[in-house]
């Protein structure tokens, strides 16, 4: 009898909020682009719910670095009304004392050091794209 070895898929982690739409939409990409029949999917989805898990420090900072955002411009990864940030370590205490200012949805493909934020959807789309490509 011979095992073959099971494929380790590349893991695309969805940091998502239910109640909002553009999330909601993000999610509906990233599983409608891994077909129920494919045998061996391009990726396996990782859904955290951000409110109830928030991200840890060290998701945060290589979300801001796969996002390629330094000092201030760190300031997209959180919600318009968010208070300002002068870098990485400023969003981290944010989002520990308030998970919800953390701007959805955030897709991160840790294995190519990619990330984006989903708004807009075609960004997810785009994302997508270069995972299904890279394993072609």
């Amino acid at each position: 009898m011979s095992f073959r070895d099971i494929p380790k898929l590349p893991i695309l982690s969805i940091f998502h909020n239910p109640s909002c739409s553009k999330s909601c939409a993000a999610l509906r990409l990233l599983e409608s682009a891994v077909p129920a029949t494919a045998t061996i999917p391009a990726y396996r989805i990782d859904v955290v719910d951000y409110i109830k898990e928030p991200p840890t420090a060290t998701q945060l900072r290589l979300a801001a670095q796969f996002l390629g955002l330094k000092g201030e411009a760190v300031q997209a990864m959180l919600r318009p009304d968010a208070p300002r940030v002068r870098d990485v370590d400023d969003v981290i205490r944010i989002i520990e004392e308030q998970p919800a200012i953390l701007e959805r949805p955030l897709v991160i493909d840790w294995e190519a050091g990619k990330a984006v934020i989903g708004r807009p959807p075609e960004k997810v789309q785009e994302l997508i794209r270069e995972r299904v490509t890279a394993e072609e």
